[in-house]
């Protein structure tokens, strides 16, 4: 039997109003309100100003659904701990922050325009695109107005959700097809083929090809990113489960005062607010997610994308695109070259640079896979006078253990496995809401580190990382926001046509 050495790193702190410090988002904004800076006398937006898009009946209810978000919930959960009241965002309260709209910023869509997107029968992507563009649409009159809303809410009439979202009428809409011609011309490209549209000759067929889409979300939010307004989806199924918590007929969807919480706050974030910030997260670190995502509008599975997630000591997240790499058909990774992983980094550290006002002195990079040799020669170059740390955080590892009582492990342990690897448990009972918030038991990270720093530093920073995710207030998440959001930002990336506008703040992926 061997013996493993484990230690607990205490809960990371968040700042919030009036410099206080709190380990939990809820509790910390209830009581003592979102970040503000030492020398501001409150925190910034204080007021929100919120588009609306829907039909007459949405429209409605994402109005009614503002109103709410004004006013005190209590929270119908016996773990006040894990499920506090909400206390509304409201001026004269601790948030200090209002929910305002107005006609200027609403577009209604009209009943004929959702039965022009529905007869389209014959193909599903046609259809979900039609949907897409019919809010896009709307998102770029409302732009145009000299007094912009700061986030749109974008509400979902039944039949758009139903016919163009995620249900059984769009079954099979996510898997791409191509044509004969199109899988050639990137087979052809893969091998470093040149085309006559690369010398200014363009001919191609592209001008022909239809607009097709294959997910709601990530297509609007990839279409409108050109209008500089983030937009947050709101089902009519979601807006009547808040209304009508409880009632006979009306769908479950999370408890009303959890999904104020969430709502609000991301709305807040969308609108450029700082909901909260980490304590003790160093100033000179710049924290780098790198992850790869299968381009949906390229034919060739075995190509990838890769992407850079980007953080500041501050928590202000940017989004960078990167180039299209190859998987390793053994390894079943895909990897960068030297140079790709040097032009992603240089690109990653200029726009860090545009956001702190100056460049790190460290930085940390992230992966859910291992470091090639390239790679790490390529990141070592663009930053060849900074210190940086290889990270490799995965969850795919045999390792599996327990603890006496009834509660699993805490989260915060660490478990040694060799002077490189360590398991990290982000996700396990939390002593601060008095409970384990999960249903499975809980699997660590497994955590591979090359470079200059100690491991247990690398591991306070993964653990305070994970509470950075804007999109919800719940205590913390499973991964780092570096990898967190990926998945999420990489759906959208992989149906925005290169060449399109591409917003870098993460506000316009969440």
């Amino acid at each position: 039997m061997e013996d493993f050495k484990s230690e607990y790193i205490e809960e990371p702190d968040l700042v919030f109003g009036r410099q206080i410090e709190e380990k939990d988002p809820r509790i910390g904004l209830m009581y003592n309100g979102p970040y503000q800076y030492p020398d501001e006398s409150q925190p910034s937006p204080s007021q929100i100003k919120v588009g609306i898009i829907g039909s007459s009946s949405t429209m409605t209810s994402a109005k009614r659904v503002l109103e709410k978000l004004g006013k005190k919930i209590e929270s119908q959960e016996p773990n006040k701990w894990l499920y506090p009241d909400y206390p509304g965002f409201i001026k004269n309260s601790i948030i200090q922050c209002e929910f305002i709209t107005s006609e200027n910023w609403q577009a209604i869509i009209k009943e004929n325009e959702i039965k022009a997107v529905l007869s389209i029968s014959e193909n599903i992507n046609k259809r979900i695109a039609a949907g897409v563009n019919l809010f896009r649409d709307k998102v770029k009159t409302i732009s145009l107005e000299d007094n912009k809303p700061d986030v749109i809410i974008c509400a979902l009439p039944p039949d758009i959700e139903e016919y163009c979202g995620i249900s059984e009428q769009t079954r099979g809409a996510k898997k791409p097809k191509f044509t004969p011609i199109e899988k050639l011309r990137q087979d052809m490209k893969s091998v470093g083929q040149t085309f006559l549209d690369q010398w200014g000759l363009d001919i191609s067929e592209e001008h022909f090809k239809e607009d097709l889409d294959l997910d709601f979300r990530n297509a609007l939010k990839g279409k409108v990113m050109e209008f500089g307004i983030p937009v947050q989806i709101l089902k009519d199924s979601v807006a009547s489960g808040f209304l009508y918590y409880g009632e006979s007929g009306v769908k479950e969807t999370q408890e009303p005062a959890t999904l104020a919480w969430n709502l609000s706050t991301a709305l807040y974030y969308k609108a450029n607010g700082k909901p909260w910030r980490l304590a003790k997260l160093r100033q000179d670190t710049c924290y780098v997610g790198i992850s790869f995502f299968r381009n949906l509008l390229n034919p060739n599975v075995d190509m990838q994308t890769s992407m850079a997630q980007v953080f500041t000591h501050n928590g202000e997240g940017i989004v960078i695109r990167g180039t299209e790499v190859t998987r390793d058909k053994v390894a079943k990774e895909p990897h960068m070259s030297q140079r790709q992983a040097r032009d992603l980094l240089t690109k990653a550290l200029e726009t860090y640079e545009q956001k702190a006002g100056r460049g790190p002195s460290r930085i940390v990079i992230h992966k859910t896979t291992s470091f090639s040799y390239d790679e790490k020669a390529g990141f070592s170059s663009a930053a060849d006078k900074v210190s940086i740390d290889f990270v490799t955080i995965s969850n795919q590892h045999p390792y599996r253990f327990t603890r006496t009582g009834i509660y699993p492990v805490i989260r915060g342990t660490i478990i040694h496995l060799a002077h490189n690897k360590c398991l990290l448990y982000t996700s396990g009972y939390i002593p601060r809401i008095r409970t384990y918030p999960g249903q499975r038991i809980p699997r660590p990270l497994l955590i591979t580190h090359s470079g200059d720093s100690e491991m247990i530093d690398i591991c306070k920073e993964i653990l305070g990382l994970t509470k950075l995710n804007w999109n919800t207030t719940a205590f913390a998440t499973y991964l780092p926001i570096t990898l967190e959001f990926s998945h999420k930002v990489a759906g959208i990336l992989s149906e925005l046509e290169e060449g399109k506008l591409l917003q870098n703040h993460y506000r316009f992926y969440m």
